[in-house]
């Protein structure tokens, strides 16, 4: 990519702009501070630097310019955050894109293919009337249609791979398009009608193909393999299309289908968002936390509409547990049993799906009322309570929020507001160490990247003499009295431990050694960033407050900085 466009993306757009586009900035001197987006804290500990055009967090050091808070916030890569940067400062990316296919580098290669393939797939569709007629019954307009790119699979099974060279057939491959026996490559999808799945920037990533026509032969939806470029639990489906509705509106609303997601859409609830590539029935807790963390990061109102029937309960159930861990109000948008927002919104029309929204309870009273028309004793409503209710209700940050909810539930069904207090209390007493794990083990794992030094002590604690020498080098490393210091990983860390354990036990002594040389230089790496930063900054405030001397000190430092030339570490 041609550095010029990154310099005109930022000449175009103030970093303080773009960040007060996803966060709150608050203005401090002639810089801003914000509460940080990618870690829970009281106190506001990010700082942003207009005349930097960095930021960087005093609590969990993430720090960067602005393609990397896109990066880190949108949970793309490098050129799905210029891509959206790009169309914020108006700027036609493509010409800055190499058109030579030697040019390009594989990944770039793989999204060519996806996005040929969804232009194939669409013209395919114009020409397939059957299917154009089911989207049309189904209620989808030609606009929707054109919008969302949806198209149709040929029933063949070389339609995409038969026309394809060697090369390319290669890359269909690498996107989930096709897959390889000894007789060749055939299409994996076929005779279907497709969903392209999107990243954050909008590139198509893969493809939700539902049966047409129906056949009692193969899945009813299928769905894109993980790929390099595609993995389900990162991506949403039309969230590219809802962020902005998201943060506007300041709620989401999840449902489960591909087209309960592009009927919500074309009804104006441009807020939607549907779980990509696998039913919510069916989400891992993982695929969930992770999807949600998107969200919570724009929005902590979350209203839920799911299909109204059993498997429909279980995934309110995973989905709401999910979200209050993330500190967010989940809501149920309650629909008849065998009915999806989709069906909903054709038959009743956009006003009573409004309506619906409006009328959403959060799941925590939902549940109350749903256990209470099923209760036969005051007793079973009792115990139904403590098993359905307060593993939820233990979820919710909020110790104002909390009591309320136990003085609604005492006081709808006609229990006690003490008994009711005092087994929760108990409750609470029986459960706390287990939720505490729990909530470590998600935040560190799941929902907060591990930083490179954690990685290493981990690392370190896990394969010492693999590591001695990488160890020795970092502690030797010494920049201006600056020196990098290893956290210390006690007992309290068994879950960082476990999760580095497992990336790395089959590894062979020889193989983690070069594991452990490339962490040690990444971190140094990393340091050398983090000094020039955190001088830019002293600089910057020494000019600010007329400090001359101060101000050329800062600057010798940052000129040693950039002149030092660190080689890979010798072990």
């Amino acid at each position: 990519m041609n550095t010029s466009v990154i310099e005109q993306i930022k000449s175009r757009l103030p970093i303080q702009e773009v960040l007060a586009s996803y966060i709150t900035l608050i203005p401090t001197g002639g810089q801003f501070k914000a509460k940080c987006p990618f870690h829970n804290e009281r106190t506001a500990s990010f700082s942003v630097s207009p005349e930097r055009g960095l930021y960087y967090c005093f609590g969990c050091s993430a720090k960067g310019d602005i393609v990397n808070f896109v990066q880190e916030f949108e949970g793309v890569d490098f050129k799905g955050a210029l891509k959206i940067l790009a169309d914020k400062a108006g700027i036609v990316l493509s010409a800055y894109e190499p058109t030579d296919k030697i040019e390009k580098d594989e990944t770039d290669r793989v999204f060519d293919a996806l996005d040929t393939t969804a232009t194939k797939y669409e013209k395919e569709l114009q020409h397939n009337p059957s299917a154009l007629e089911y989207l049309t019954r189904r209620g989808v307009t030609s606009e929707t249609i054109k919008e969302f790119r949806l198209g149709y699979a040929p029933d063949e099974w070389r339609y995409l791979s038969g026309t394809a060279s060697i090369g390319d057939s290669h890359y269909l491959e690498r996107a989930g398009l096709s897959k390889k026996t000894d007789k060749g490559y055939y299409d994996r999808f076929r005779g279907r009608i497709m969903f392209p799945l999107s990243d954050s920037s909008g590139r198509i990533v893969g493809f939700s193909g539902r049966m047409f026509p129906d056949t009692p032969e193969g899945p009813k939806y299928l769905n894109s393999p993980e790929t390099e470029v595609f993995q389900k639990s990162r991506i949403l489906f039309g969230f590219d299309k809802a962020k902005q509705a998201i943060r506007k509106h300041n709620f989401a609303v999840m449902v489960e289908g591909q087209m309960d997601l592009v009927l919500s859409h074309q009804a104006g609830f441009k807020n939607t968002v549907a779980t990509s590539g696998t039913a919510v029935s069916e989400q891992s807790a993982t695929d969930m936390n992770a999807q949600l963390v998107v969200l919570s990061r724009l929005t902590p109102n979350l209203f839920m509409a799911f299909d109204g029937d059993s498997a429909g309960e279980k995934a309110l159930a995973r989905a709401a547990l999910v979200a209050l861990t993330l500190g967010m109000n989940p809501k149920v948008v309650s629909l008849p049993d065998k009915v999806d927002p989709a069906d909903f919104i054709l038959q009743e029309g956009t006003d009573a799906w409004k309506e619906k929204l409006k009328v959403s309870e959060h799941y925590i009273l939902h549940t109350l009322h749903t256990i209470q028309s099923q209760a036969a004793s005051a007793h079973g409503l009792k115990l139904s309570i403590r098993e359905k209710l307060f593993p939820f209700l233990q979820r919710v940050k909020s110790q104002i929020e909390r009591q309320t909810y136990l003085n609604t539930i005492a006081q709808e069904s006609n229990l006690s507001s003490s008994s009711i207090q005092e087994d929760f209390s108990a409750f609470e007493k029986e459960h706390s160490s287990v939720s505490l794990e729990q909530s470590k083990s998600s935040t560190q794992v799941s929902t907060k990247p591990l930083t490179h030094l954690e990685r290493f002590a981990a690392f370190v604690t896990l394969y010492p003499s693999d590591a001695a020498k990488a160890v020795e080098q970092i502690k030797a490393f010494v920049f201006n009295d600056n020196t990098i210091v290893l956290p210390e990983l006690t007992d309290s860390h068994e879950a960082v431990l476990a999760f580095v354990e497992r990336q790395y036990q089959t590894f062979s002594s020889s193989d983690r050694v070069s594991v452990a040389e490339e962490l040690a230089q990444t971190i140094i790496d990393q340091f050398l960033q983090e000094l020039k930063f955190q001088y830019s900054m002293k600089m910057t405030q020494a000019k600010t407050e007329g400090d001359d001397t101060k101000e050329m000190e800062y600057l010798s430092l940052l000129q040693k900085i950039n002149q030092y030339k660190h080689s890979k570490i010798d072990i």
